[in-house]
């Protein structure tokens, strides 16, 4: 590729500690049908070989490599460094340990290329395990509804979006979806959250813009043992979630059925870890009831509505 020519994708891939997938991931990338890109990689200041095997694709000459001296403690800020850099009109957010399809990248600019008013698409994913052996994917888990919408290709409409959102991250993995690199510009990936900044984003995108979903799994992403939610990390990511809901009310000043589906949204959510981790979620029951009457006298209202969402499409699956 030409270093003078503007690439039509940017790639933005953020490196920390996996080295064992590293290869797979980026000559993934490499090998797509898709050839009009750059690649921007940011190691994140990885204690194991990775750097180390980032330098074999540095001599490439459409791969820029980042290898930071101190880590960012975030790959939140890994990815907002590596997209500053960006100068593709698309851009992709891929991480070390997921892999795309070799299709990818084609399937989803020619979604974008053939509709102006679509700012987002994203693939089903597979989900795999940490020896990159099938486990299911994205849709099968889904309840009915969602599995309705998104039974085939389909376009999204930005109220659609925000819809689905409210209750479930149906972008559940960054490196899923390619975006117009002028809307990020827009919205960015907030530094403020660990663990729900990919959430508050694709919510905030969805105030702005049209998604269209393609229903073949492109993308894989990577489960591992420590993606189960555990007792120490659990309340930390449902504050999370409950910070980032209340930001994106607050930000576009939600009222009536928009603010109350995200409240009943978030109900939803708490009922979901509930099913898959009772004790720490229960042991914090009342120490968060507390916190959240206090922020808002209806959310215990608001908890048992989307308790009875959640298990209403449990028994209608």
């Amino acid at each position: 590729m030409d270093k003078e020519i503007t690439p039509l994708l940017s790639v933005v891939f953020t490196s920390y500690n996996h080295e064992k997938y590293l290869q797979q991931a980026v000559e993934a990338i490499l090998n797509q049908t898709f050839k009009d890109f750059e690649l921007i990689i940011v190691d994140d200041a990885s204690t194991d070989s990775s750097a180390e095997i980032l330098k074999r694709y540095s001599k490439i000459d459409y791969v820029k490599l980042h290898l930071l001296a101190e880590n960012t403690g975030s790959y939140v800020k890994a990815s907002n460094y590596g997209a500053q850099g960006a100068r593709g009109r698309y851009l992709i957010f891929a991480q070390c340990d997921d892999y795309a399809e070799l299709t990818q990248f084609d399937t989803l600019i020619k979604a974008l290329e053939n509709d102006e008013n679509v700012g987002v698409a994203f693939c089903r994913s597979n989900l795999i395990d940490e020896d990159s052996n099938f486990i299911s994917d994205d849709y099968t888990i889904r309840d009915r509804v969602f599995k309705r919408r998104f039974k085939k290709d389909t376009k999204l409409s930005s109220a659609e979006v925000s819809y689905f959102l409210s209750y479930s991250c149906i972008l559940p993995n960054l490196s899923a979806a390619i975006l117009r690199t002028e809307l990020y510009k827009r919205v960015l990936l907030s530094e403020k959250y660990l663990m729900a900044a990919d959430w508050l984003f694709w919510l905030d995108l969805s105030k702005i813009t049209n998604f269209y979903y393609i229903s073949k799994p492109l993308n894989n992403f990577r489960q591992h043992s420590a993606t189960i939610r555990s007792k120490t990390k659990i309340d930390k990511q449902l504050k999370e979630i409950y910070a980032v809901f209340n930001e994106h009310i607050s930000k576009y000043n939600l009222k009536g059925r928009s603010k109350n589906d995200l409240l009943t949204g978030f109900g939803n959510v708490w009922c979901n870890y509930f099913l898959e981790a009772p004790l720490p979620v229960a042991s914090s029951l009342i120490r968060s009831l507390y916190k959240y009457t206090l922020d808002n006298k209806m959310m215990p209202y608001f908890l048992i509505k989307g308790t009875l969402k959640k298990v209403s499409a449990i028994i209608l699956k």
